[in-house]
């Protein structure tokens, strides 16, 4: 599946009143209806950022159930997923995901944007269909971990009073769930993974996944080396296509320039489906240094505005890369492909590669 740059404007609907919000809704006043909810404080909190409103100005309605639709809207939102790096020969439609979704109805958007960011969802998925905690503590941990990259954990084994209702295939996610904080036994040991989940209970393990996120980011060292593994993986993020690689590459392996700007320009060419092109060689001081291999990648690159020169007119092909200079280049390709859209073919489907 390919990966596309342009962004499907979200319809709303009334059925938007009873539905999670982006981040960019201003928070009226202070929900009146929380009462003594046990989330209340957590619900405040993402009412405070813009993550969540209610069915009116100042009511949340924290015991009304969800549909899978709003559900997906609420993860979406509240991990800011979108398609802002996702580029479609053709106009996506919710449908293309799941068959059971309306393209015109008021969730469409989010149903693309979950698919398209790999959230794990059935295909067969019905929009209006009441959300149970097992199902929406599956789909939220397994958001979280594909979006923050977070690195895989063995769980200490809980023992859950009702454990023999859970699905076998959301057990896992369960479990992750209880040793990351998110999900919380009640007070009789169980987790009660059929119930429908109310409105106050997905909010509270939204705001715990988010806190949980927080204590956990991976901070990035900008002047760090880039290894081979790295840096496909931040090609393939950006253009949709997994560059290949020879059988006794070592993925630990600090990646060169000349070796990640040959492999982020042939990603690019690819990805944008983007023409042969007749250049002029640039001069480059030390291209005795670059091997014959990259050289006309090398050439495309910076003819694309992909990389540059240094000051004395050389390539330093043989530096090991940094994440600044790869994220750098990286943007620049992007910038160049959202500049030179890839020719429509009605024969590709719009999916995400």
């Amino acid at each position: 599946m390919k990966k596309t740059f342009k962004m499907v404007t979200m319809t709303a609907t009334a059925a938007m009143m009873f539905a999670f919000a982006g981040q960019s809704f201003a928070a009226a006043s202070e929900f009146k209806d929380l009462g003594n909810d046990a989330a209340k404080d957590k619900i405040v909190s993402l009412q405070q950022r813009g993550l969540i409103q209610g069915i009116s100005a100042d009511h949340f309605a924290p015991r009304s159930i969800m549909t899978e639709a709003q559900g997906i809207q609420l993860i979406v939102n509240a991990l800011n997923l979108n398609l802002d790096l996702v580029r479609f020969v053709k106009e996506p439609k919710a449908s293309d995901y799941f068959p059971n979704a309306k393209d015109d109805a008021w969730y469409a958007n989010a149903l693309i944007v979950a698919a398209v960011n790999g959230l794990d969802l059935p295909r067969e998925l019905n929009p209006n269909q009441l959300l149970t905690r097992e199902e929406f503590t599956h789909e939220l941990i397994h958001a979280i971990e594909v979006t923050g990259k977070l690195p895989m954990i063995k769980p200490v084994v809980v023992e859950i009073a009702d454990q023999d209702q859970i699905n076998v295939d959301y057990s896992g996610s369960i479990m992750r769930a209880l040793n990351y904080g998110i999900l919380q036994l009640g007070k009789d040991g169980k987790v009660n993974p059929k119930s429908i989940i109310a409105r106050s209970e997905a909010a509270e393990e939204i705001y715990n996944a988010l806190e949980y996120l927080n204590a956990h980011a991976v901070s990035a060292d900008e002047n760090g080396k880039v290894t081979v593994s790295q840096g496909v993986k931040l090609i393939a993020d950006a253009t949709g296509v997994t560059p290949a690689l020879t059988a006794d590459t070592d993925s630990n392996a600090a990646l060169t320039r000349e070796t990640f700007t040959t492999l982020l320009v042939q990603a690019m060419e690819k990805a944008g489906k983007l023409p042969m092109i007749n250049i002029v060689p640039t001069d480059i001081k030390d291209a005795d240094q670059i091997d014959v291999v990259n050289s006309g990648a090398i050439q495309r690159a910076l003819k694309y505005g992909i990389v540059k020169l240094n000051a004395e007119g050389s390539f330093e092909p043989k530096a090991e890369l940094t994440l600044a200079q790869a994220k750098e280049a990286v943007d620049n390709a992007v910038a160049y492909l959202k500049a030179h859209p890839a020719p429509a073919d009605l024969n590709d489907a719009p999916a995400a590669e």
